[in-house]
């Protein structure tokens, strides 16, 4: 039974040491809470005049403040016009690459066009270029006529043996590098 009486009594006097300070350096929060409260109102009743106690910290804090860099601030992005476009677009159609059109070129204009061949194979009469790209490989073949060597077959072929070619990439790789 003791044991509980001076449980409660340790309790209570926690309570009031946490609540009340003894020295004038650590007062109660709460209390001086309630202190600046009056001062507030009774300050407000004296001068008449409206000041809040939060523009009056600002004026205490704004001699206090220490010299900083400008800053700034940034602008309003301006709005971007509208405009409306034409109900009926014509889309063109990008025009077919085909490799006819290197057919019975000379020898000179396959070297300008398509640059350098990566190799070269001449039997006879015959020339090969090859044209080893990323999507597939692209052979020229050229014959001998009376004034040079003329385009005859063109040929492209997957980069892999026994592999699949996709000739949509393979001729929009040869149109850029005609390009």
């Amino acid at each position: 039974m003791k044991s509980i009486q001076n449980k409660i009594i340790v309790g209570v006097f926690i309570a009031v040491f946490i609540n009340g300070c003894h020295t004038f350096e650590h007062e109660n929060i709460f209390l001086k809470n309630i202190k600046v409260n009056l001062n507030q109102q009774i300050l407000e009743k004296e001068e008449g005049d409206k000041i809040t106690v939060k523009n009056k910290i600002e004026k205490n804090t704004s001699a206090k403040k220490i010299d900083m860099a400008p800053i700034n601030k940034p602008e309003k992005t301006k709005k971007v016009q509208k405009l409306s476009l034409p109900k009926k677009v014509k889309i063109l159609k990008p025009e077919k690459f085909s490799l006819n059109i290197i057919k019975n070129w000379k020898e000179e204009r396959v070297i300008k066009e398509l640059g350098k061949s990566h190799f070269l194979k001449q039997e006879g009469k015959l020339k090969n270029y090859q044209y080893h790209l990323k999507e597939c490989f692209l052979d020229v073949f050229l014959i001998k006529k009376d004034s040079g060597y003329f385009v005859n077959y063109i040929e492209t072929r997957p980069t892999k043996l026994n592999g699949k070619i996709n000739t949509n990439s393979c001729l929009n790789e040869i149109k850029r590098m005609m390009n």
